[in-house]
């Protein structure tokens, strides 16, 4: 009897054990997201300065938002290079260490964070490619998060096919596919990436409507509530289709 009573309490104090191992961050394949934003440009000579605003249903079934406004300035360095320098204030965004304790997202629906971000864009034009209207952008960007230090390195690499009626532009389609470096953080080489396909129409010469869609990969790695725990590390890919649709301005020029 003594025996059988041991194995019983060793049996629940396993259970126990494995019942505060932390789950890690799981989302169900195929989920949507939905986007939009909002950017105002204006052209002064070689300086562009920009506002942009930004929204994304990152969680349909919580209902939780990541929102954005972005303020900065683009200068066109050569005919072929432009750079930039933004500041950024965004709510809503989701780190590793945000799986917390309780096992589950922490609400950053209401944590005000400031990004601040360095770009460089190299363009060119590919004239060997039917029709002689693509070009080519390496988009790269440095990304420092004053809230908790992180920094990044994007670097999307695009290609953009442009639809001119009578020298004017109507329509552009572009290809892209973005990759999210974790300079300082993280356990893998690549913590985001997303292949896009963004069409642009040109209602007039200040006015352009944007339809996109991605297919956006994030990789979740162990939060420090779970290394406290002593719990086992985890990498855990999140996935989701996102739709968005934009509206740019032009001012000036």
């Amino acid at each position: 009897m003594n025996t059988v009573r041991v194995w019983l309490a060793a049996a629940l104090l396993l259970v126990v054990r494995l019942s505060a191992f932390a789950l890690p961050p799981v989302a169900p394949e195929g989920t949507f997201e939905g986007q939009g934003r909002v950017q105002v440009t204006a052209e002064l000579g070689r300086l562009d300065p920009m506002l942009e605003l930004q929204g994304r249903l990152q969680d349909p079934a919580q209902e939780e938002w990541f929102r954005a406004a972005t303020l900065g300035a683009y200068y066109r360095l050569h005919r072929n290079l432009k750079v930039g320098a933004f500041y950024r204030l965004q709510w809503g965004a989701r780190h590793d260490d945000d799986w917390i304790g309780t096992w589950e997202w922490w609400d950053s629906g209401g944590r005000l964070e400031q990004v601040l971000m360095l770009d460089a864009s190299p363009r060119f034009l590919l004239p060997f490619l039917p029709g002689k209207d693509w070009v080519f952008q390496l988009k790269s960007r440095y990304l420092l998060d004053t809230w908790n230090l992180q920094q990044s390195l994007l670097v999307r690499p695009e290609l953009t096919w442009f639809l001119q009626v009578d020298r004017r532009p109507v329509l552009n389609v572009s290809l892209a596919y973005g990759l999210y470096f974790p300079l300082n953080f993280g356990e893998t080489l690549v913590y985001e990436h997303a292949p896009y396909l963004a069409l642009l129409y040109h209602v007039s010469p200040s006015v352009q409507l944007e339809l996109s869609g991605a297919y956006r990969t994030v990789i979740w790695s162990t939060s420090q509530a779970a290394i406290d725990a002593s719990d086992p590390p985890y990498q855990i890919p999140f996935r989701a289709w996102v739709v968005g649709f934009g509206l740019l301005l032009r001012v000036g020029g």
